[in-house]
């Protein structure tokens, strides 16, 4: 198991403030999704170019990329451009930078309506797409999309094949969803299909993120249940919360709150590693 951190996640408008400061809290990975001029891969070549080089420089890799590209109702009209032209970019960036891993999500949903065919048939068009240009994907679970819960998002890669697709595991998407049980009643049912993994936590009660040990999500367990079911991927902090609790985060001086957070998020789970 390995852990990751989004660069976003520690600060937005500063890529060089964030591979720093992960560079300092010992981080090794960074997920990549949001520049300054865009989200991955909308940014200009010399934006990507100057962004890497600075991973590169800082002794840093990349976990995975989220281009977000199909987070967009299945009659878009963007869907034919990103196939054709998305796609084949991002796969070009990945492969400069060193992965193969893209999280990918299910179409913006309907609510009252079962998972059309349609999304079955367009997200097998789009796991195809990566996988000629050499990229492997996840489905993530996330609200507002098809497969939203991780029950919702098995029963789709089931159908598409497992061969072809596997799970982003986002237990604090699934409890925003309304799943009422994330872990370990859901894990266990969807296990089988996670290769990569989301971390943060949620509060159905007021609907605010939460930190990681904080919340539904009862990340200790799951962690351990990650470890004794063999689980050699990534665990990618991805916070969301952008205030500090009330209390306060032990952190060190001149930290924004989003800064804070992700700093605790990430000790949290890497002290759980570490034994």
């Amino acid at each position: 198991m390995k852990l990751a951190v989004f660069h976003d996640e520690i600060n937005k408008e500063d890529p060089a403030r964030a591979i720093q400061l992960a560079v300092d809290w010992g981080v090794t990975d960074l997920e990549v999704r949001n520049l300054p001029g865009g989200r991955f891969p909308r940014s200009n070549d010399g934006e990507l170019e100057a962004f890497y080089a600075r991973v590169q420089g800082a002794g840093l890799q990349i976990s995975a990329l989220s281009p977000g590209l199909f987070k967009c109702a299945i009659d878009d009209p963007s869907i034919a451009d990103n196939l054709a032209n998305g796609v084949p970019r991002v796969c070009e960036w990945a492969q400069r930078w060193g992965t193969h891993r893209i999280s990918e999500f299910g179409f913006l949903r309907v609510e009252g309506q079962d998972v059309p065919s349609e999304v079955i048939d367009r997200l097998g068009e789009v796991v195809d797409k990566f996988q000629e240009g050499g990229c492997s994907v996840t489905l993530e679970n996330v609200a507002g999309c098809w497969g939203a819960t991780g029950r919702e998002a098995a029963k789709m890669i089931r159908q598409v094949g497992t061969d072809r697709l596997s799970l982003c595991w986002d237990p604090g998407n699934s409890a925003r969803a309304g799943a009422s049980d994330p872990f370990p009643e859901e894990y266990a049912e969807i296990k089988d299909l996670v290769t990569h993994v989301h971390a943060k936590s949620y509060f159905p009660e007021t609907g605010a993120w939460g930190l990681v040990g904080d919340g539904m999500v009862d990340w200790e367990g799951q962690m351990a249940a990650l470890e004794a079911d063999g689980f050699d991927g990534y665990v990618v902090v991805e916070t969301h919360l952008k205030e500090r609790p009330e209390g306060g985060v032990a952190v060190p001086d001149g930290y924004s709150d989003l800064e804070a957070n992700t700093y605790h998020n990430f000790m949290y789970l890497k002290r759980y590693l570490e034994g």
